[in-house]
C-alpha cells in the first residue's frame, strides 16, 4: 500500500476523493464506478487503464487467459464505447497467457493475441503502454502494419525476447515515434540495419531508454548507435554483447554530457582531482591525482554524511539552474530508476486526471543535464582497465552503472607454465573511482564482489575449479589486499544507496565470507554515524544522507568439493529476502556470460620499449627470485645506473591520451628494502625492463601502500604483484581447507547481530544468480 499522504496534501486536494481512490482495494473499483459521476471519474480511469493486470487481481485463472482475451476483444471491447475504450493505457502481456490453457488450448487460440496487435491502435487511441517480454507465442511484426487513427502514440514498448525477427523499419510507423522506452534484447536480427533504417532520433526523437542487450552488438555497431543518439538518452543497456575496450571513449565523447560534476567545493571532505600537466594515456585516461585534505580520508566524519547545500543564484527571478549550469544531484532523494515497471507506473500515474506530475521520462534534456546517467555492460569483454577508465572520464555523470565481470590479468612476462591460460577476473583494485570526488552522482552499484571481498574469480588450465577457488582466497587474496589495501566500504561513498555484488563464490575457505560480514559491519556502523548525525541536526542545519540502504548478493552456480563439477541443482533453497526493509527494489539479476575463448577481453601490452630505460643486456628479472631479497640494494638496471628515485619514461604520440610526445618522470623508490612490502616488490619488479610501462599517476591504492603521492609509477610492474608464485599455486591444489557455505555464514551471521547495536537494518537480498 502506498505511504499516507502528507499534511500539504491532505490540505491541498480540491477533493477528499483524490486522497482516498489510491487506497481501495482493485475489487471495489467495479462497485465505486457504480456510485455516481464523481466516482466513475475517478475508478473507471483505474479500472481499465491496465485491464491484463486488473483482470488478475480480480481473480483470473492462468489457465482461462486466453479465452478472456478472446472475448474481451472480439465481444466486450466492440460493444465498448470511445470513451471508455480510450481509458486503456497499457497491455501487460508479460505475465498473461505465457502457458498452455489445457484442454482448451489451441494454435488458433495463441494466434489470437499476435493477430489482434493490428487493431490494437485503433481499439484503444489512448494505448501508452505494451508489454510482451519474453512471451513465448507473441510476434510484434504485425504492429508494422497496425493502423494507427489517433494522434497518440506508444511511449513504452518492451519486445524482449521475443522469438520472431523485427522488421528493419518497424519504428519508421507514427505508432512509435512518441517512444519513451524501448527494449528490444535479445531478439534475433541486427541492430546496426535496424539502426540505418528507424532506430534512430529521425522517427524516435523522445526516446530516452534503450536496451539492446543480448544482440551481438560489436564495437563497430555500438560506435554507430552513439553517435546516432549522442546525448538524448539517459539510460542505456548494452549487456551480454561483444565489446571491448576500445568502444569506451567513443561512449564518453559521444553520450555522456560534457558539463562535469567535478568540483572543488567539497575538497575538505571529498579531496579534489588535480591534473598537473595535460597529459595521459591512452590505457589510463587523463594523468589526474587525488589531493587529499586533512579530513578526505578519514571515515566516520560528520560531514560526509551532510547532503549539498542548495543551489542559490544572484539573481532574485533565477530559481533555477540555467540549461549551461551543472550541480551534482544532491543524494537526498531517491535514486532515479529507469526499469519497465517504474516507467510504465509513471506513465499511468502521470494519465490519470488527478494526479500531477513529478518527472517526465520524455521531457527532452536540459543542456547541463543531457547525456547517459545509467548504464549496463554486463558480460561483455571489457578488462579492468577499461571500466575504470570509462568511470575516471565519464565527469562524475553516472548514476547507476554495471558490471559484473572484467579481465584484470596482468602482464604475461611473469606468468610462467605452471599459469597457463591464468584469468583473473574482477576490480580488485578499483574502490576509489567511487568516492563521491571522482563518481560524484553515483546512487547504485552492481559490480564483481572482489571490489569488496578483495578475492577474485580465477581459473587455470590444468587445475581444477576448487584448486583455483583455494589459490584466489589464500593467496592471492594477501597479494591484493597488499598491493590495493583499500575495499570498497560503506563509507567510501555515503551517497550510494543500492549495492549488488555479482558471481560470488557459494563456498569459501573464509576470506570471502570474513569480508562480507565485514562490510555488514561497517554499514551498520555507517548507520549508527548517520542517526547520530541526524540527531544533532533535528529540526534545523542540513539533511542528512540515507546512506547505504539495500545490499544484494548474487551468488554464482554452486560446486561440489567432491567432484568439483558445477552444480545445476534447484534443490538449494535460500530466502530471497533475509531482512525486508521499506525500500522497494526489483531489478533482475543476470549472470556473467562465461567466454570459452581464452582470449576474452585480452588487449595488447605490447609497448614500444624505452631505449633510455631498458637494455638489451639485461635479463628478465626471475620473480621467484624475489623471496631471497633480504637487504642491500638492488643492482641491476636502473638502480645500477641512477641513485636517484625518479627515472625519465617516454610516450608516444600512439599512446599518449593527447597524440603529443612526452615525457614523465617515473617514481621506482630507493632500491633498498623499506617498511613497506608492496613497495619493496614494486622495485623488485622494476628491475625487468618487460615491466616498465604503462605508467600512470599513483593512486589512494598506492599511496596506502607506501607510494609518494602525487607521482608517477609503473602499473605494469605495480599489478602483476597480484600473481601467485608457482609454490602458492602447488600448494592451493594440496590444501586440506574445506569450504564453507557463504549463504549460511551470512544467514548465522545475521542472526548473531539481530537484537544488538550492530544489526545493520537495511535491505539485505540473498540470491542465486540465473
Amino acid at each position: 500500500m502506498d505511504a499516507l499522504p502528507s499534511y500539504e496534501d491532505a490540505i491541498s486536494s480540491p477533493d477528499w476523493l483524490d486522497l482516498v481512490a489510491v487506497y481501495i482495494p482493485v475489487v471495489d473499483w467495479l462497485r465505486c464506478c457504480l456510485v455516481d459521476r464523481r466516482f466513475y471519474g475517478q475508478f473507471a480511469p483505474r479500472l481499465w487503464q491496465d485491464p491484463l493486470v486488473t483482470i488478475r487481481h480480480l481473480g483470473l485463472h492462468p489457465n482461462d487467459d486466453l479465452a478472456w482475451y478472446r472475448r474481451f476483444i472480439n465481444k466486450h471491447i466492440k460493444s465498448a464505447r470511445l470513451q471508455t475504450r480510450s481509458l486503456v493505457r497499457s497491455l501487460d502481456f508479460r505475465h498473461f497467457a505465457s502457458r498452455a490453457s489445457g484442454l482448451y488450448s489451441s494454435e488458433a487460440s495463441e494466434r489470437a493475441i499476435s493477430d489482434s496487435f493490428k487493431q490494437l491502435p485503433q481499439v484503444f487511441p489512448g494505448l501508452l503502454c505494451l508489454l510482451v517480454d519474453g512471451h513465448p507465442e507473441l510476434d510484434p511484426g504485425s504492429l508494422a502494419t497496425a493502423t494507427h487513427g489517433s494522434s497518440q502514440s506508444l511511449q513504452l514498448l518492451d519486445l524482449a525476447r521475443c522469438r520472431h525477427e523485427l522488421s528493419p523499419k518497424l519504428f519508421s510507423s507514427d505508432l512509435f515515434r512518441g517512444l519513451v522506452y524501448l527494449d528490444i534484447s535479445f531478439i534475433p536480427g541486427s541492430v546496426k540495419t535496424a539502426i540505418t533504417s528507424s532506430l534512430n532520433p529521425k522517427y524516435l526523437p523522445e526516446l530516452r531508454v534503450l536496451r539492446v542487450a543480448g544482440r551481438e552488438v560489436d564495437n563497430t555497431t555500438a560506435s554507430l548507435l552513439f553517435q546516432t543518439f549522442h546525448r538524448q538518452l539517459w539510460s542505456l543497456d548494452l549487456s551480454h554483447n561483444k565489446l571491448g575496450d576500445d568502444i569506451l571513449d567513443d561512449l564518453v565523447e559521444y553520450c555522456i554530457s560534457r558539463f562535469t560534476y567535478h568540483t572543488d567545493e567539497h575538497f575538505e571532505q571529498e579531496g579534489k582531482l588535480v591534473l598537473p600537466r595535460d597529459i595521459g594515456s591512452r590505457k589510463y585516461g587523463p594523468f589526474e591525482f587525488i589531493e587529499e585534505s586533512d579530513f578526505s580520508q578519514r571515515p566516520l566524519i560528520l560531514e560526509q554524511y551532510l547532503a549539498d547545500s542548495p543551489f542559490y543564484s544572484q539573481r532574485a527571478d533565477q530559481t533555477e539552474l540555467q540549461e549551461w549550469q551543472a550541480v551534482r544531484p544532491d543524494g537526498l532523494g531517491p535514486p532515479r530508476r529507469d526499469d519497465a515497471d517504474t516507467v510504465k507506473e509513471s506513465l499511468l500515474d502521470e494519465s490519470l486526471p488527478t494526479r500531477t506530475k513529478t518527472f517526465s521520462f520524455g521531457s527532452p534534456p536540459r543542456l547541463g543535464s543531457g547525456g547517459l546517467t545509467h548504464l549496463y555492460l554486463n558480460g561483455n569483454r571489457f578488462t579492468s582497465s577499461g571500466i575504470e577508465r570509462l568511470v575516471r572520464t565519464s565527469r562524475g555523470r553516472l548514476e547507476h552503472f554495471e558490471c559484473d565481470a572484467c579481465l584484470c590479468t596482468p602482464p604475461q612476462s611473469r606468468v610462467g607454465p605452471y599459469l597457463k591460460g591464468l584469468r583473473i577476473v574482477g576490480l580488485p583494485g578499483s574502490a576509489p573511482l567511487f568516492r563521491p570526488v571522482i563518481s560524484s552522482a553515483i546512487r547504485s552499484l552492481r559490480i564483481h564482489h572482489s571490489i569488496v571481498t578483495q578475492v577474485p574469480t580465477v581459473s587455470i588450465d590444468g587445475y581444477s575449479y576448487t584448486s583455483a577457488a583455494r589459490l584466489a582466497e589464500e593467496h592471492m587474496f594477501r597479494n591484493i589486499r597488499r598491493a590495493y589495501p583499500l575495499a570498497l566500504e560503506p563509507s567510501t561513498n555515503t551517497r550510494l544507496t543500492s549495492l549488488t555484488l555479482t558471481n560470488i563464490p557459494t563456498r569459501s575457505t573464509g576470506p570471502v565470507i570474513d569480508q562480507l560480514t565485514r562490510f555488514l559491519d561497517l554499514a551498520s556502523t555507517q548507520q549508527n554515524a548517520i542517526r547520530d548525525a541526524r540527531a544533532v541536526f533535528q529540526g534545523r542545519g542540513p539533511s542528512v544522507l540515507r546512506g547505504l540502504r539495500h545490499i544484494r548478493l548474487e551468488l554464482a552456480p554452486d560446486f561440489s568439493e567432491s567432484t568439483d563439477m558445477i552444480s545445476t541443482r534447484d534443490d538449494v533453497d535460500f530466502d530471497k529476502l533475509l531482512d525486508p526493509a521499506e525500500d522497494s527494489f526489483s531489478q533482475d539479476a543476470s549472470s556473467f556470460f562465461d567466454d570459452d575463448d581464452g582470449s576474452f577481453g585480452v588487449t595488447s601490452r605490447s609497448a614500444a620499449r624505452n631505449k633510455a630505460q631498458s637494455k638489451s643486456s639485461n635479463p628478465v628479472i626471475n620473480a621467484e627470485e624475489y623471496t631471497r631479497w633480504v637487504s642491500g640494494r638492488l643492482k641491476s638496471y636502473p638502480y645500477s645506473d641512477i641513485t636517484s628515485e625518479y627515472i625519465s619514461h617516454h610516450i608516444d604520440a600512439a599512446n599518449s591520451w593527447t597524440d603529443n610526445v612526452f615525457s614523465v618522470s617515473v617514481w621506482i623508490g630507493p632500491g633498498a628494502i623499506g617498511p613497506h612490502a608492496a613497495v619493496n616488490e614494486y622495485m623488485w619488479n622494476v628491475q625487468d625492463p618487460n615491466l616498465r610501462t604503462d605508467v600512470g599517476p599513483a593512486t589512494p591504492n598506492h599511496v596506502t601502500a607506501g607510494v609518494p603521492p602525487m607521482t608517477y609509477i609503473f602499473y605494469a610492474a605495480w599489478e602483476t604483484m597480484i600473481l601467485p608464485r608457482s609454490s602458492a599455486v602447488q600448494e592451493a591444489a594440496k590444501s586440506p581447507t574445506r569450504f564453507r557455505d557463504v549463504a549460511t555464514a551470512i544467514k548465522e551471521y545475521r542472526l548473531r547481530t539481530r537484537g544488538t547495536a550492530e544489526h545493520w537494518d537495511g535491505k539485505l537480498e540473498l540470491v542465486r544468480a540465473g
